[in-house]
């Protein structure tokens, strides 16, 4: 009789190991779905950081040949108006200061797009990773501002 009492405590054991196996199962594979859909999201808004950043890059890079590109050609201008024993004043002046303003504000521009192109990179990527984190039904990456009352238990 021992034996068999035994015997059914160790069935009924196993039974509620099974039990709890198939539901922690059944909860790890929904958690296992909805991790997937958050680390695709997470490494999508990694690869649009990287992208950012060379796009910023390449900003910087074309601006910087710009700027050379624009500083030779007026260094040969001057270098002309110098060699001819001329004095560079009046409107001559104000016209050379007037390119090197236009040359500033085109570098500007070119850095100013680049910056642009970088954040809508950026915000597109968080925008699809919080698609795909609500398709799972995952709470979409907010900032802190935005989670108010939340951060102290208050609906």
């Amino acid at each position: 009789m021992g034996n068999d009492a035994s015997t059914q405590t160790l069935e009924q054991g196993m039974d509620l190991f099974s039990n709890v196996t198939d539901f922690l199962g059944g909860r790890i594979g929904g958690n296992k779905a909805a991790s997937t859909a958050g680390d695709r999201a997470a490494l999508l808004e990694t690869d649009a950081a990287g992208d950012a950043h060379d796009l910023k890059r390449r900003s910087e890079r074309d601006a910087a040949k710009f700027r050379g590109e624009r500083e030779r050609t007026r260094a040969r201008g001057n270098a002309g108006w110098g060699g001819s024993g001329l004095d560079m004043s009046g409107s001559k002046a104000l016209i050379r200061d007037a390119d090197r303003l236009k040359d500033l504000q085109a570098e500007e521009d070119v850095l100013f797009d680049g910056e642009r192109n970088a954040e809508s990179r950026l915000r597109t990527a968080r925008s699809q990773g919080n698609l795909l984190r609500i398709d799972e039904g995952l709470a979409p990456v907010r900032s802190t501002l935005s989670l108010g009352s939340k951060i102290y238990g208050r609906n």
